[in-house]
């Protein structure tokens, strides 16, 4: 063979032999037996290292080396053919294992990824169990704490059904409940006492089996239009109510009505009072008040009598007594004229006497209607009134504008008078007197002052000045009977209000008088 084919073929062995490791190569990243594959693999760079080297010696050859080429050419081209055997045996023999190992390895792959798989879904098993562990075990926790919420409410709601039975059967009136039907379903043993009967024969019984027989009728239809719109309701305080007790007596009530909203429907609470004795005590007030309404009118009676038949005699008295002391019927000696003095001075007094009882007297008995009294036009009547005194006293008097009243004129004028006549009787001689009058109001009362800077009294006297006859200076430094507050706080009382004295000796003393705006009795 030529040296240029005989080149060539050794070429195309080179390439073939290097495809073959190349192959080789892939082959042990493929994961076959690495023990063959390792072994084919140094036979193949063998085998490229042979063909390299025969290359290069047809490249070379020299004439000297060509017997000694050719032998070596001879020799690689055995070892192509020994080394193309075994490489052809391997594929020969392998080619059944590689598919085997192929296959193997797919079902290895199919085997991991359906562990893999598995192992994920026993995951997923796992947290989802976990989870429902979790979520059970705070559920029981949950259910748990409302078992012993539910046992507290329980063990709250009997301890309440208890207490309420103990107050139920405890109150100091008498309680009952009636269901929608009316019929008695609990009651305590204070509405037992009031019908004269046992708790036991109370439940189970119709209401109606405690109103008296003449109104059941009427009690029937009156609860069931009460059962269709109920409310609180208080029976029996403006007019007669009375139950029937099981003895057949009838006694006096005052109930008081509370519906309580149930699921079964309302059921209504009533609390009963025997008001016996209040009816008794009434009554008894009212017999009072009727005796003392008469005396009253007797006591009038006799004090317009007495002041008006004893004024008479009395005028008399003063008339003749000072005739006799002008000397026109017979000359007195000293001790006749102080003593004729006497008899003309007590005349005097007892007929001012008399005037203020009767005055007293004519508060209530001969009063006038109230009307709208316009007060600063009243104060300066009243003033002009006491106009010589004022001028003798040489009294300042500041009179501030004043809220109007709904009142007895006529009594108010006297009120004002009393006051502003007594500030002026009662002054201090060392100073001339100043007296100031206010007033002030709101939405129920009207209010006024009467202040001066007289000789005033101790505090502790400030009611006893309001008393008939009470007077707290002697007669000889002041005149006067004693009455004349006691008629200012009668006229006060009359139009529903009070009047209150604050004084300090030798300072002055003030009168509060407060009146009501609302309308009050003229009688």
């Amino acid at each position: 063979m030529s040296t240029p084919i005989q080149t060539g073929v050794d070429i195309f062995f080179l390439i073939c032999y290097s495809a073959l490791l190349w192959w080789l190569w892939r082959l042990s990243c493929a994961e076959s037996r690495q023990s063959d594959v390792t072994s084919l693999q140094g036979i193949s760079l063998t085998l490229v290292i042979l063909s390299v080297s025969d290359v290069l010696l047809d490249t070379t050859r020299y004439g000297q080396f060509d017997s000694l080429l050719n032998t070596l050419s001879a020799g690689m081209g055995v070892v192509y053919i020994v080394g193309a055997c075994l490489v052809a045996l391997f594929v020969l023999l392998n080619k059944s294992d590689r598919q085997r190992s192929q296959a193997l390895q797919n079902n290895n792959l199919l085997l991991k990824q359906e562990v893999e798989r598995r192992q994920a879904v026993e995951k997923k098993l796992r947290q989802v169990s976990d989870s429902l562990e979790n979520e059970v075990a705070q559920r029981t926790r949950e259910l748990e704490d409302i078992k012993d919420r539910l046992e507290q409410e329980v063990l709250a709601t009997e301890q309440a059904n208890k207490r309420m039975t103990s107050i139920f059967d405890a109150a100091p009136n008498g309680m009952l409940v009636v269901n929608k039907e009316g019929v008695i379903t609990q009651a305590n043993s204070m509405v037992a006492s009031i019908f004269r009967c046992a708790v036991d024969d109370l439940i189970g019984q119709s209401v109606e089996r405690l109103v008296p027989n003449e109104i059941r009728h009427q009690h029937v239809t009156d609860r069931q239009e009460f059962q269709e719109k109920p409310a609180k309701r208080k029976m029996g305080a403006r007019r007669d109510l009375f139950g029937a007790r099981f003895d057949g007596s009838y006694v006096p009530l005052e109930v008081g009505l509370h519906p309580v909203a149930l699921d079964g429907g309302t059921e209504i609470v009533a609390a009963v009072v025997d008001i016996s004795e209040r009816k008794a005590y009434e009554k008894r007030i009212h017999e009072r008040n009727e005796a003392l309404e008469t005396s009253n009118r007797e006591l009038q009676e006799f004090a317009f009598i007495a002041s008006h038949d004893l004024r008479e005699p009395l005028r008399k008295i003063i008339s003749f007594s000072t005739l006799l002391q002008e000397g026109e019927y017979g000359e007195f000696n000293e001790e006749g004229k102080v003593f004729s003095g006497y008899i003309v001075n007590a005349a005097q007094r007892m007929r001012d006497l008399l005037t203020d009882l009767l005055a007293y007297s004519r508060v209530t008995s001969k009063a006038n209607p109230f009307k709208n009294v316009q007060m600063n036009p009243l104060v300066e009547e009243v003033l002009d009134d006491l106009q010589l005194v004022i001028e003798e006293t040489q009294a300042h008097i500041d009179v501030a504008a004043l809220p109007d009243a709904v009142a007895d004129q006529v009594q108010l004028r006297q009120l004002f008078q009393n006051l502003i006549g007594n500030s002026l009787k009662y002054h201090d001689a060392d100073r001339p007197p100043r007296i100031s009058i206010s007033g002030s109001e709101d939405d129920y009362f009207v209010r006024y002052e009467v202040s001066d800077n007289g000789i005033g009294f101790n505090q502790q006297y400030s009611e006893q000045v309001f008393e008939i006859f009470k007077r707290l200076h002697d007669k000889q430094s002041f005149s006067g009977t004693g009455m004349g507050l006691a008629i200012c706080r009668k006229i006060v009382q009359r139009h529903g209000g009070t009047i209150v004295a604050s004084s300090t000796e030798n300072v002055g003393t003030t009168m509060y008088i407060e009146l009501s705006k609302q309308v009050v009795s003229n009688e």
